[in-house]
């Protein structure tokens, strides 16, 4: 008589089989692996960050620290020509760290005001005691100041500014006698209007400051229109404390 297999017991009967030859099932396999290890820790990575922090703190401190010792200073509100007498008008301030300088402090105002520029001062730049003097180009002894229109082409043809040391030159004969030497320019108004550097291609009207002696031939040369500049010095500073 045949015996009659259930279902069930064949499942059970492959799976010990299975078992009995070493194979797991994959959910047991599932079960029975190990958890992944956890990541390495980088020591390295961990101290740079932490330098960073400490010295992005140090430079914040050291800004903060700068800026407390900022003092207001003197500084060009306007260009002032090598020469030309200090007034307030030509002032304003400005904060900056001025330790060890020779800038001067807004409290001194009073002291540089009635001062001379012993060189050009640029609009905006930093005023320092170099930069000032107590005599102005006036205080030469018999020095005047005096006007002449110069024609293109009878000063270089780099221009000439305020402050320049220059040959004064007679060209009426056609070969050139020097009438002044080492004379200084002050004020320059180019040809078409406006201070600054005048080119030799445009012509200038210049503010000369000679002898009084000299000042009388010299103005009837440039009246005749036969003056011509030569450059010696540029932008020298005048002299004086």
């Amino acid at each position: 008589m045949a015996t009659t297999t259930q279902p069930g017991e064949n499942a059970q009967d492959r799976r010990r089989a299975r078992e009995d030859r070493g194979v797991q099932s994959a959910g047991a396999a599932a079960a029975e692996r190990l958890p992944p290890p956890p990541r390495e820790r980088r020591p390295a990575l961990a101290a740079l960050a932490v330098l960073l922090i400490v010295g992005g703190a140090a430079v914040a401190g050291l800004l903060a620290i700068r800026a407390d010792t900022r003092v207001p200073v003197l500084m060009a509100a306007t260009s002032i020509d090598a020469g030309v007498q200090i007034t307030e008008e030509h002032l304003t301030t400005t904060r900056v760290a001025s330790e060890g300088t020779q800038l001067i402090p807004e409290s001194q105002l009073d002291q540089l005001v009635g001062r001379y520029a012993r060189v050009v001062i640029n609009e905006g730049q930093l005023i320092d005691t170099t930069m000032v003097t107590s005599d102005g180009m006036l205080s030469a002894p018999d020095s005047v100041a005096l006007g002449a229109t110069l024609a293109p082409g009878r000063l270089p043809a780099s221009g000439l500014q305020a402050g320049d040391v220059v040959d004064l030159i007679d060209v009426s004969d056609g070969t050139g006698r020097l009438l002044v030497a080492d004379a200084r320019i002050g004020r320059v108004e180019r040809s078409g209007g406006g201070g600054g550097t005048a080119s030799g291609t445009e012509g200038a009207t210049v503010t000369l400051f000679v002898s009084r002696d000299d000042a009388p031939e010299v103005s009837a040369v440039a009246a005749a229109g036969e003056l011509s500049v030569v450059l010696i010095e540029r932008g020298a500073a005048i002299r004086g404390e």
